[in-house]
């Protein structure tokens, strides 16, 4: 008589069958992937042929030749281009160290809610600005920090103090930067982790409620240490995007601040596109690319080495 256990391994051992009939098997689910992948074939992996672009005088031209490495000669050569890059790497950082923390406190706060009406409320509410373009954000930033109409210098003149040009004073222009990216971000990145959240054992905090451990210590060797691999996750994702922002600045700087706003894209973008010198825009991009990369190995080499924790 055969056991179960018997049973199971003969069921295990099985063959599954062909490639082609487990394809067709799972032919709906694979369906709904293609408009995924299709998008980002076309959008991710084809543009990558105009990388080419980036080593020709390709512009407004008539003819197009090779120039080997003259645009990067010119890129490196140029104090506005290491002007931009210096304000991409202090606005990036900015972003990382203030906003970082935000969404890890905020899910804390929410996972000690009992009540699960409060807590959906509370995640429904901070997570509405993500859903906000960057057009809709700097413009609700413009507004409220306007000199003559906006309501925190209406504050200001109530309390007797003098107008601030928050937009065009390169003394706040960062500081405003940094607020409405911790202001659109923070609830995607709290939703994230409240999720996680939810995964951990609520016998591990009754089990250290009875060897006295606090809320404190709950969270510092129990919470933490099991919403790491979430937390490096979203580093890494982060450090991806740190060279590439656009949209943010794009839409609310001015020509008075960029000594404190001109970004890399935004560099890229006046040279190649406003310009027509699209080779050297696209020289740009790429050693954006390029940089963006070697900071995202170079950051999971050392959360695998020195946190024993990866994702690639």
């Amino acid at each position: 008589m055969k056991t179960k256990a018997t049973k199971n391994a003969q069921v295990i051992n099985q063959p599954r069958g062909s490639l082609r009939k487990r394809i067709w098997k799972q032919r709906w689910l694979l369906m709904m992937l293609i408009p995924g992948l299709i998008w980002f074939i076309v959008f991710k992996y084809a543009t990558y042929a105009g990388l080419s672009l980036s080593f020709t005088n390709y512009g407004f031209r008539k003819t197009v030749s090779f120039v080997g490495l003259r645009n990067f000669q010119r890129l490196f050569r140029s104090a506005s281009f290491w002007n931009a890059f210096r304000n991409t790497i202090i606005i990036s950082l900015y972003n990382i160290v203030f906003y970082f923390p935000f969404p890890i406190l905020i899910a804390l706060l929410i996972n000690e809610l009992r009540s699960v009406h409060s807590k959906r409320t509370v995640q429904f509410l901070i997570y509405i600005p993500y859903f906000f373009s960057w057009v809709v954000v700097g413009t609700v930033f413009v507004n409220l920090l306007s000199p003559s109409s906006g309501i925190v210098n209406q504050i200001l003149k109530s309390l007797g103090l003098d107008t601030i040009y928050f937009m065009s004073d390169v003394r706040w222009f960062r500081k405003v930067l940094i607020l409405s990216y911790i202001w659109k971000q923070m609830g995607y990145g709290a939703v994230i982790y409240v999720a996680t959240l939810s995964t951990v054992d609520p016998q591990m905090y009754e089990a250290s409620e009875i060897d006295g451990c606090g809320k404190f210590r709950q969270v510092l060797y129990i919470t933490l240490p099991t919403i790491k691999p979430t937390i490096i996750t979203m580093l890494l994702l982060n450090l991806s995007h740190v060279l590439m922002i656009f949209d943010q600045v794009m839409v609310m700087y001015n020509a008075s601040v960029y000594s404190v706003s001109d970004v890399l894209q935004t560099y890229s973008y006046r040279e190649g596109v406003l310009t027509g010198n699209l080779g050297f825009g696209t020289a740009v991009s790429l050693f954006v690319g390029v940089v963006s990369l070697l900071l995202v190995m170079g950051t999971n080499w050392i959360s695998k080495h020195f946190l024993e924790d990866s994702i690639l």
